[in-house]
């Protein structure tokens, strides 16, 4: 921008039209300060005129049509100075250039050019027009040919060698003053003081350019700023571009990778429901081929005296039996039903997010396209700007100063607001929201306002029972355990109005302490309930004939020490019971043999309720009082996450008991003393336990839940510690 630049370093394209993209030809400057040949304006103007406007074919900028069409558009003499010395510059290639002279007319060969005389001239009219008195007006416009072929003419040089604006009214006249009122028209003294303009504004033309040449500098000034936000700009819309293209792909992929693992999983459980189905079905047949062989061998012993009795006995056994084993293929077909309903509900959310994640990136590569196409507008303008302002300073020619950088100070103030636009939201275009399908794996499970129904469970509150732990068997009977008093503790049977059907006590030490014993539970196969005691304890109880089998953990675990036993869960398919104790879980199998241990992270203190959960842990911790899903595959239970703490009523919360339902939705009992009595809340989680869904107050101090499938609905069974059981009704919803 010196005003020394050269012609030869200005580039090509900035003296070519944009429509016919040839030299420019009696060239027009838009608003924008783009340029076209004046016949090509008027063919745009003509096709636009309905509209009363088009836009720049360059940058796009909105150029409204004047009502003197192609004329109310200002020539752009700075340009056409410079158009006329390229021509010249073709011409003067040639060494012998020879042609008429526009001094003598005759054919000579040509040495200078004159600007005045608009021609070539031969080396004596070139030397008249040097030093003859009668040519002076004419000495400052010649230019030799040998200057013109080195090419190192500079944009004031070349406003040195034009003649002085004509008036515009008098064109034989050489213009004095610019006309403010009528777009610093140059005009004469006539015109200003008694023709046409009289009475206009009228401006000195030095002082005019001197004004608008530092106002256009500080425009320039300003605008050098935003120079490497401009040059970036386009590069950084292709960077988010390719950022939001590879965003996509990486969402598609994860959504694709989570239905596929739900999808199998979902599979695993309905293979895992048969394999239960099965299972089961054989344990009737092995009991019902166990009754009739005891039948048959006192049949035997007494055959005719018992031959009615055995055939009606055996009668209702076999309808027993059937009942059971249909039982059981109508609870396990509910269950595949709703494990078939949760994976048509995951395959329509995996195609919703997919479409979703599609319909956001594509909108959002719309916005990038607008803001590629404004960004390379932007830099077109910008670059034209600086390309204009610098030839036409560099030429420090008042005249063009004074007529052309008024329209150019608009255009600057104009493109400052645009440059300053920083496009903030182009830092979120590159992505797209986080879909994830492991949350509710399309479905939500309500819960009842109220219990569909409240049993108090038979004996437990007059004889001084307490409650610990609940577990619901396949054969539809329920089991509690807990404590009879500081030396006993109960396995109860019960049916679905509460009356017991079995119960089993077992004798312990008194603890040093006072405190009533510990019994957890959690069922193993169909009549089978693995069971713990906290002094070590740990038993597999038949809830069809009442056998127990016990062990203590000192004869599985040689290093077992005084560690006591907080709570327990199983996984029926792998026939695992896993047992919760400080710092570690231990793991066994149905016989009660060692497996492996899991010890806990840092942070999880001990484990006091339990829960398998498809192939994790939930654990609650009373110490921390906070519940955390972790892995169980290898030797270290690692965090899968932190299951959120309620808050409610501003009181600290601590876990007492876990369960999931069919549809893999997480259920925990919190509760902490309020004014001296014993406050519960049931929570539900996603199924994923990132999210906490419901919070809800329920009655007591409860000690146990789980989830059941009765009467073809899931329900929710939460056990008080003074033998009141709460069912609460499970709805699930698409």
């Amino acid at each position: 921008m010196a005003s020394a630049a050269a012609l030869k370093d200005m580039e090509d394209k900035f003296f070519d039209c944009c429509i016919c993209l040839d030299i420019l030809k009696e060239p027009k400057l838009l608003p924008c300060l783009h340029r076209i040949c004046k016949e090509c304006l008027k063919g745009l103007i003509n096709e636009h005129r309905p509209q009363g406007e088009f836009n720049c074919p360059l940058c796009k900028e909105r150029c409204i049509i004047p009502p003197e069409g192609v004329d109310g558009f200002r020539t752009d003499f700075n340009m056409k100075s410079m158009l006329e010395y390229m021509q010249l510059q073709q011409a003067a290639k040639r060494e012998d250039l020879v042609k008429e002279c526009a001094g003598c007319s005759k054919e000579a060969k040509m040495t200078s050019y004159c600007f005045k005389c608009k021609g070539f001239l031969c080396e004596q009219c070139s030397t008249d027009h040097l030093t003859k008195n009668m040519m002076k007006e004419h000495k400052t416009s010649v230019l030799s040919l040998k200057e013109i072929r080195e090419q190192k003419l500079t944009l004031e040089r070349l406003a040195s060698l034009t003649e002085t604006p004509r008036c515009h009214g008098h064109v034989e006249k050489t213009a004095e003053v610019c006309c403010g009122t009528c777009q610093n028209l140059p005009i004469c003294m006539v015109c200003a003081q008694v023709g046409e303009h009289k009475g206009h504004e009228l401006h000195d033309v030095r002082a005019l350019a001197r004004e608008e040449r530092l106002r256009v500098e500080k425009i320039l000034e300003k605008l050098e700023q935003f120079k490497d936000n401009v040059d970036r700009l386009p590069a950084m819309v292709e960077e988010v571009e390719t950022q939001l293209s590879e965003d996509i792909c990486a969402k598609k992929e994860k959504l694709k990778a989570q239905h596929t693992q739900l999808a199998a999983r979902i599979g695993q459980q309905q293979t895992d429901n048969e394999e239960l189905l099965r299972r089961n079905e054989a344990v009737i047949n092995d009991l019902e081929k166990q009754e009739v062989e005891e039948l048959e061998e006192e049949r035997v012993k007494a055959v005719m005296e018992i031959n009615n009795k055995y055939a009606k006995l055996t009668g209702g056994k076999k309808n027993k039996n059937q009942d059971l084993r249909k039982g059981q293929q109508d609870l396990h077909g509910l269950r595949g039903a709703k494990l078939t309903q949760r994976l048509v509900l995951i395959n329509k959310e995996y195609k919703d997010l997919d479409k979703s994640v599609d319909m956001q990136g594509g909108k959002n590569q719309g916005v990038l396209g607008r803001i590629s196409k404004e960004a390379t507008n932007r830099k077109t303008r910008f670059d034209n700007f600086r390309s204009t302002v610098s030839s036409i300073l560099a030429s420090k020619d008042n005249w063009s100063e004074a007529q052309c950088l008024p329209d150019i100070s608009n255009a600057g103030d104009s493109l400052i607001e645009e440059v300053e636009n920083k496009y903030s939201e182009l830092g979120s275009m590159g992505r797209v929201d986080g879909y994830d399908l492991s949350g509710n794996a399309g479905c939500t499970v309500s819960i009842t306002e109220e219990p569909v129904s409240v049993i108090d469970i038979e004996g437990v509150k007059s004889k001084g029972w307490k409650i610990h732990d609940l577990a619901s068997m396949d054969d539809g009977s329920m089991v509690v355990t807990g404590a009879v008093d500081k030396e006993h503790t109960h396995t109860t049977v019960i049916n679905k109005q509460g009356k017991i059907m079995s119960t089993h006590h077992t004798e312990h030490r008194k603890r040093d302490d006072g405190l009533y014993l510990r019994g957890k539970c959690a069922p193993l196969d169909l009549f089978h309930l693995a069971t713990l005691r906290r002094d070590g304890e740990i038993g597999i109880y038949n809830t069809q004939n009442t056998s127990y089998t016990k062990k203590h953990m000192n004869d599985i675990v040689s290093d077992w020490g005084n560690r006591e036993l907080w709570t327990i869960a199983t996984d029926q398919i792998n026939k695992n019971v896993y047992i919760g104790t400080n710092a570690e879980v231990f793991v066994l199998d149905d016989d009660l043999n060692y497996c492996h241990t899991l010890k806990l992270p840092q942070g999880v203190r001990r484990a006091d309720a339990m829960a398998i959960h498809n192939d994790n842990l939930i654990v609650g911790d009373e110490i921390e009082k906070k519940a955390h899903i972790l892995t169980r595959k290898g030797p270290d239970a690692e965090p899968v996450c932190e299951l959120p703490k309620p808050d409610h009523n501003g009181r600290d919360w601590q876990t007492a008991g876990v369960c999931t339902d069919s549809n893999a939705f997480v259920y925990m009992i919190w509760r902490c003393v309020m004014s001296g009595q014993w406050r519960s809340l049931l929570t539900q989680y996603s199924q994923d336990g990132h999210h906490l869904l419901i919070t809800k107050e329920v009655e007591g101090s409860i000690r146990g839940i789980d989830s059941v499938l009765t009467d073809g609905t899931e329900k929710l069974l939460l056990a008080e510690q003074n033998g009141m059981l709460y069912t609460y009704g499970l709805e699930m919803e698409s």
